[in-house]
Formats: structure tokens, sequence, C-alpha cells
């Protein structure tokens, strides 16, 4: 865990700065999943929330037990105001882009 923790703010101190507001807010990939990014908290795909490390314009955490790919390190990258990268980190290197967009907001109903 400290070695995540380590690879994670390493991560986060030198990835480049995005110009968009921020990396909160409702994402969507191509594969009909949804994550949620709320400061420091984030809701999973499959609806399971958790606390990671966030930076205004990055995110990483560490995949918990009973998840996909459970104990890897995420990274996600936010380019502009509407396009997010996420990484799988191997070997202190991310891998396996997946590109996230934001979700389309719901109409509201009266």
């Amino acid at each position: 865990m400290l070695r995540a923790t380590i690879v994670i703010t390493a991560l986060l101190g030198f990835a480049a700065s995005a110009f968009a507001d921020s990396i909160d807010g409702d994402w969507c990939n191509t594969k009909d999943e949804r994550l949620t990014i709320s400061g420091p908290q984030i809701t999973l795909p499959s609806g399971k929330p958790l606390t990671g490390q966030y930076r205004r314009h990055e995110f990483a955490y560490q995949v918990p037990s009973g998840e996909p790919n459970a104990g890897q390190i995420i990274y996600m990258q936010l380019y502009d105001e509407y396009d997010m990268t996420s990484y799988v980190i191997e070997n202190q290197k991310p891998v396996n882009p997946v590109s996230w967009t934001r979700c389309p907001t719901q109409p509201k109903t009266s």
C-alpha cells in the first residue's frame, strides 16, 4: 500500500496540467461505464465509492478488492473541459488508456 501511495503521489506531482476547470464531475466511456469524481471521492462504475488522490486536473486510486483489476493503480488526467483519459499504472508507467467524456446531463422532469 505504501508503494502505491508513493507511485500515486509521484504521478500527481509530475503530470502536466490541463486547461479545463477541474476533473470533478460525471464521466462516461464507450463501454457505457460511468464514474463520478467529487474532490477526493470517486464512485466507480460498479457504484462503489472510495477515496483517492485528488488534484484539480488529475485523480488516482488503488482499485479495491472485489473490483476488476484489484490492487492496480488507476491514474486519470483531464485534457480539456470535456475529455479525460484513465490509465493503468504498470511498472510505474501509464498503459491501457481509456478515453472518457463528460456524461450528458439528464434533462430535468417536472
